[in-house]
C-alpha cells in the first residue's frame, strides 16, 4: 500500500467517481452537503482519511469525499492511497465516524465527553449567539471544537464548577460548564466567589435576588422536564437564563422573574462592578 498528498480537483474527483466506483454504498446526500459546506469554509484539512484504491484500481474508500469536492466546485487536498488491499473494504466500510470526543480522547484530553459539549456551546455562542444552537445549520465540526479549544485552553479549568452547578440547579453540565467559562474569561475569578455560593448553595438569599430567582427557576424547569430527554436548544436556554442572572447580578439589580425567548440573542456578558 502507498500513500501520498495530493490536490485532486473536481474534474479528476468526478473521472473518479465514473470511472472507479464500483462497490460503494450509495452517497448520504447529508453527509455529501457536509462535507462540501467544510470545505467552502477552508475548514477541510488533510488527514489520514482519505482516497483508498484496491490492487485492481478500485475505489474503496471516499466516495463521499470525491462528490463533496465535486459539490464545492473546488480543488481540495487529500491523502491518496493505492494498492489497498481489496478487503480492507469491509473495515473501512464499517467504520464508525469519530465525534468530537473521541478526537479529544485522541488528543489525552480528560472528560472528553463534557469538554466537547462545553467547547460547542462555547463556539455556538461566539459564531450563534442569535440564532437557533441545533439543526443542520448549527452543526459543529471536530476541527472547529479542536480549533476552539486551542483558542480557549482555560474551559479546561471550570469542568469541576460546572458539575458543581449541574448539581445544585438542575443544569445541563455542558451548559452549566460553558457559561461559567463565558463569565470567567471576562471577571476576575476573586469577584464570583459570592455569585458561585449563592448559585450553588442558596444560603441565606433573599426574595429577588438574581441568584435565588435562577435556582427557583432551574428547579421549576427540572420538575417540569423530569424524564425528557434534554436536547441542544435547552443548552440555549440554560445557557441564556444563567447570562441574564448573573448580568442582573453583576449590575446590583433585583430581578423579580427569569424569562427565556427562544429568538432573543444570548446576552454577552456584564463585569462585576
Amino acid at each position: 500500500m502507498r500513500s501520498k498528498t495530493q490536490k485532486i480537483t473536481p474534474r479528476t474527483a468526478q473521472r473518479w467517481l465514473d470511472e472507479t466506483n464500483t462497490s460503494n454504498r450509495p452517497l448520504s446526500k447529508s453527509v455529501l452537503r457536509s462535507f462540501a459546506e467544510a470545505m467552502q469554509r477552508g475548514d477541510w484539512k488533510v488527514t489520514h482519511q482519505g482516497i483508498a484504491f484496491d490492487t485492481n484500481g478500485v475505489l474503496v474508500d471516499g466516495q463521499h469525499r470525491l462528490a463533496a469536492i465535486v459539490e464545492a466546485d473546488m480543488p481540495v487536498e487529500m491523502t491518496v492511497f493505492t494498492d489497498v488491499p481489496p478487503d480492507t473494504f469491509d473495515v473501512l466500510d464499517t467504520g464508525k465516524r469519530r465525534n468530537a470526543a473521541d478526537a479529544l480522547a485522541i488528543e489525552g484530553e480528560k472528560y472528553p465527553h463534557m469538554l466537547a459539549s462545553m467547547v460547542r456551546t462555547v463556539y455556538l455562542y461566539e459564531n450563534r449567539s442569535d440564532a437557533a444552537w441545533s439543526g443542520r445549520s448549527a452543526a459543529v465540526t471536530n476541527h472547529q471544537v479542536l480549533e476552539t479549544l486551542d483558542a480557549h485552553p482555560a474551559i479546561r479549568d471550570v469542568i469541576t464548577l460546572g458539575e458543581r452547578i449541574s448539581t445544585a440547579t438542575g443544569m445541563i453540565k455542558s451548559a452549566a460548564g460553558a457559561a461559567s467559562y463565558l463569565v470567567e474569561r471576562v471577571n476576575k475569578p476573586g469577584k464570583l466567589e459570592t455569585w458561585h455560593d449563592g448559585i450553588i448553595d442558596g444560603v441565606g438569599l433573599t426574595r429577588n435576588d438574581p441568584r435565588l430567582t435562577f435556582r427557583n427557576t432551574m428547579f421549576r424547569m427540572a420538575r417540569k422536564e423530569a424524564g425528557q430527554v434534554q436536547r441542544r436548544h435547552d443548552t440555549r436556554e440554560h445557557v441564556t437564563l444563567y447570562l441574564k442572572a448573573f448580568n442582573a447580578w453583576a449590575a446590583g439589580e433585583s430581578l423579580p422573574r427569569l424569562r427565556y425567548v427562544p429568538r432573543e440573542p444570548v446576552p454577552a456578558v456584564a463585569t462585576v462592578r
